[in-house]
């Protein structure tokens, strides 16, 4: 039986592995958009690469870099995954040889050398994602590669996963593959000896990968079993086992999606903790958030659940395998995160100038439409639309931040520690915006078994950030008891480098842990919105056209993953193609419904019907912004 289930889990892994991948998209030029004086070439790279103290791929630096593409190669020796033009073709960029990337590797990849592991003492070179891999975004136009930081990017990382196990499965079994492989990670040091010892360790690292799988089926067949046996009815245990595996395995987000809180959850409270019973399949992709301007958010993520910097990109760091230590003991909550370097891309994001002060954000601003490339903006067209701006979207996005009004106090009530005041936005309930409630629901709904991780954390919570003492429970929040976990680690981090309460203050960014679930999404300003396709916080509808449209005129599919942008109606161009993602929005966390301009009293209704010409004004003065 085990040998049963372990080949269901290889083909399966395989048969979503095997999917052709985009060709390979020269372009004539590359044009990086200016965002800001802040924001030059060397602060960019640095950006770009900046290790958080991630090991998001499973295998060391080395491994990475010797692997060969799955599939047959007629030829012989075949071409390396870690090959750019390669993991370009699942959305990465590629990027130049410098100081911060010796390797070569693309836009969002950094190495450490010699971590030392916090849960066995192993050292190795890892690999991992910096912000950047999921928060760089570019398009193209006639032949004109546009790129800009902080927009959503076009990668795909559940491909480059599938992808990564194959190379890894071929290679195991492929003896011509390994002695290749070898030959690459064991250079002049390439004996019989030395071969036998790495095919152990990298045989033993791919089981370990598929036993994580096996793990997670087998606590979900028993949580099925109960799940009947309580409810009085006959165990459909094969189709649920079924079922679990395809939503996990299969290509469910796809380009510039990802259900980012679902696998937070999974790595930290499943897999970290050794507890596979905390393991939920992905349902709820979001688009990657634009992430400009939002360091002066009062609350941040899509659902505003978190006040503290620290404690969001901390979280973001566990969430994308930064090693941390679960088991009891003095060195629990031990961690490879990089506090201070999470501080400093937080700082060269934020500026040097708190904004209120200044009336203009410094740091990494919003790109604008760059008009030597794109069609000019249409200013008669846009100055309609702005009246129609402030007649529909101003009463949730807020005034446009170029405008005097922005920055009124009553838009900017909070203030920090250090006395810096920060913008508060609106979160609208559910039940007014309309749209998929799958996202909302993770936080305000999803439980965990925390039983013996010791947590026994104060917190805060809602508006008021009053405050919440989190303990261990069987059926703990989820949003709760990820907030305090991850404020152990860093707080462990603060006592084993000796930092006093004020630094630590500085590094948290002069806020609370406060945090909130309630279901509800968050309206930010509109400020470079054209760059941020597909919309919607689950990117179900490609372009502003679209989504100044009533949900019965949206497209009910649509493919992500072609760069070629649509200036007239703002979004990607869209075309069947069965090597991109093809999102269906009649899935559930991929509904395309609320935020709806129609007639009649339906949910998520939040203005009038626009005819072409509204839509087309208001997507005009959009670009403006």
């Amino acid at each position: 039986m085990p040998a049963l289930r372990i080949a269901l889990v290889c083909s399966t892994i395989l048969f979503g592995a095997c999917s052709a991948l985009p060709p390979f998209e020269p372009v004539d030029r590359v044009v990086w958009l200016d965002q800001g004086p802040s924001w030059d070439s060397n602060s960019r790279d640095w950006y770009h690469h900046a290790s958080q103290g991630t090991s998001t791929l499973p295998i060391p630096f080395e491994w990475f870099m010797a692997l060969e593409q799955p599939g047959f190669s007629p030829f012989g020796e075949g071409k390396l995954v870690s090959d750019p033009g390669y993991l370009s073709r699942v959305g990465f960029i590629q990027s130049d040889v410098s100081r911060f990337n010796q390797s070569g590797l693309p836009v969002g990849f950094a190495v450490d050398y010699g971590v030392t592991s916090p849960v066995d003492g192993r050292q190795y070179n890892a690999i991992g994602f910096t912000c950047a891999a999921c928060h760089t975004g570019q398009m193209t136009y006639q032949g004109t590669s546009i790129r800009y930081d902080g927009g959503p990017a076009m990668t795909d990382i559940t491909r480059l996963t599938n992808v990564l196990f194959l190379a890894m499965f071929e290679n195991n079994y492929s003896t011509l593959r390994f002695n290749r492989f070898a030959a690459r990670v064991l250079g002049d040091k390439n004996t019989a000896a030395n071969r036998t010892q790495l095919k152990k360790d990298f045989a033993k690292t791919l089981m370990g990968l598929i036993d994580q799988q096996l793990a997670t089926i087998e606590s979900q067949q028993q949580q099925v079993i109960l799940r009947d046996i309580n409810a009085g009815t006959e165990s459909h245990t094969l189709k649920d086992i079924a079922k679990t595996i395809k939503a996990n395995l299969k290509n469910v987000e796809g380009f510039t999606r990802l259900d980012a809180l679902n696998r937070i959850g999974n790595q930290v409270f499943a897999l970290d903790a050794n507890r596979p019973q905390n393991f939920v399949p992905v349902n709820a992709p979001v688009n990657y958030p634009h992430i400009w301007t939002s360091s002066w958010f009062e609350w941040v993520q899509y659902d505003g659940s978190i006040m503290q910097p620290m404690v969001r990109n901390a979280g973001e760091a566990l969430g994308v395998a930064a090693l941390v230590n679960l088991e009891e003991g003095p060195t629990r909550f031990s961690s490879t995160v990089r506090v201070k370097t999470l501080h400093r891309i937080e700082q060269q994001l934020a500026g040097k100038t708190a904004p209120f002060e200044a009336q203009a954000f410094s740091g990494l601003r919003a790109p604008k439409w760059p008009q030597d490339i794109l069609p000019a903006i249409d200013m008669d067209l846009a100055s309609e639309g702005a009246e129609l701006y402030g007649q529909l979207c101003q009463g949730c996005h807020l005034p446009p931040v170029q405008s005097a009004e922005f920055w009124s106090e009553r838009y900017w009530p909070r203030i920090n520690s250090a006395g810096e005041r920060l913008l508060r936005l609106k979160i609208i309930p559910l039940e007014e915006i309309g749209t998929d409630p799958m996202q909302s629901k993770v936080l305000a709904e999803r439980t965990v078994d925390t039983q013996g991780l010791g947590i026994d954390t104060e917190v805060y919570q809602g508006q008021n950030c009053t405050p919440l003492q989190v303990t261990e429970a069987p059926d703990a929040s989820f949003a709760f008891s990820l907030g305090a976990l991850v404020q152990e680690t860093t707080d462990y981090w603060y006592r084993q480098h000796g930092i006093g309460a004020a630094e630590q203050e500085q590094l948290n960014g002069n806020r609370p842990n406060c945090l909130q679930a309630a279901a509800g999404y968050k309206a930010r300003p509109l400020n470079g919105i054209w760059a941020t396709a597909p919309f919607l916080h689950n990117g179900s509808v490609p372009n502003l056209y679209a989504l100044l449209s009533p949900v019965a005129e949206r497209p009910a599919t649509f493919s992500l993953g072609q760069r070629e942008f649509d200036p007239v109606k703002v979004g990607y161009l869209s075309q069947p193609n069965a090597s991109v993602s093809q999102v269906d929005t009649r899935q559930p966390g991929n509904l395309n419904t609320g935020h709806e301009f129609n007639d009649g009293t339906a949910a998520g209704r939040i203005g009038p019907y626009l005819n072409d010409e509204q839509r087309f004004a208001l997507i005009e003065y959009l670009k403006t912004l």
